[in-house]
């Protein structure tokens, strides 16, 4: 697997303002929910396993599959961080949900990093928001509302599903997939509380948080996405689990 990084060249007051913008929208669309508050906001698209918690859909497309089977340890998740608190080796995972690259790693890397690093209380990964598009900044504040339930996995689960089907045109299109009416959904299917969800979308705190991101990736200096800050170092992820694994060991050792 290559990964090429796209370069990302905005710079944090931009994408301030597209957040802003979008989360109005989001609000104006979300709170004007209507049948789905029921018994839909207590689903749950998960269900456990030995090593932790895994998809409960059926995506069509091969990537999307391979999302749904990781083993997320999600009793180790405290909003957007998942791992033990005294865990040796920090992750911060800079990333954006629509992009394709991201994409590639949440299937072909991240599985391994949960199941043999994270749920194993070696490692902890801490998701970062590096979204400068309006459609992805969408799904960045959306996904910080399911942050504050103790939902970001599982949502963030259910976004990297949504670019698979898209990209192998098995499901909608990103523009319909991360509309505001289907990130509400996405929230009732993975349980959150929707009356929270719209209270939070209304607030100033998801775009804050995501703007407050971006403004510490270009503080970095960060060139692309995905992009790793790894015990305080910025780096490229590895590209392949061989890789991942020797810079992990090297720095547990």
């Amino acid at each position: 697997m290559t990964l090429n990084f796209e370069l990302r060249t905005l710079d944090w007051r931009r994408a301030s303002l597209v957040v802003a913008a979008v989360l109005a929208a989001l609000v104006v669309a979300g709170c004007g929910g209507g049948d789905d508050d029921d018994d839909s906001n207590t689903r749950s698209n998960a269900s456990p396993t030995s090593a932790g918690v895994t998809g409960k859909g059926s995506p069509q497309s091969q990537i999307g599959k391979k999302i749904n089977e990781t083993e997320v340890p999600e009793e180790l998740a405290d909003g957007t961080r998942i791992g033990k608190a005294d865990a040796k080796v920090t992750i911060e995972m800079f990333e954006d949900f629509g992009c394709p690259h991201c994409l590639e790693f949440t299937a072909n890397l991240e599985p391994m990093l949960m199941k043999d690093y994270v749920a194993t209380g070696k490692v902890a990964l801490d998701y970062r928001f590096f979204a400068l598009r309006q459609l992805t900044a969408g799904a960045a504040i959306a996904a910080v509302c399911a942050a504050e339930q103790d939902k970001f996995w599982p949502y963030h689960r259910e976004l990297f599903i949504a670019q698979a089907e898209a990209n192998e045109k098995k499901g909608p299109a990103l523009t319909e997939a991360f509309a505001a009416g289907n990130l509400r959904k996405i929230a009732a299917d993975v349980g959150l509380d929707t009356t929270s969800y719209d209270a939070c979308l209304a607030s100033d705190r998801p775009a804050a948080l995501v703007s407050g991101d971006v403004r510490k990736a270009n503080e970095l200096s960060l060139p692309g996405t995905p992009w790793f800050v790894v015990n305080g170092e910025a780096m490229a992820p590895p590209e392949t689990t061989g890789d991942l694994r020797k810079l992990l060991d090297g720095l547990l050792r």
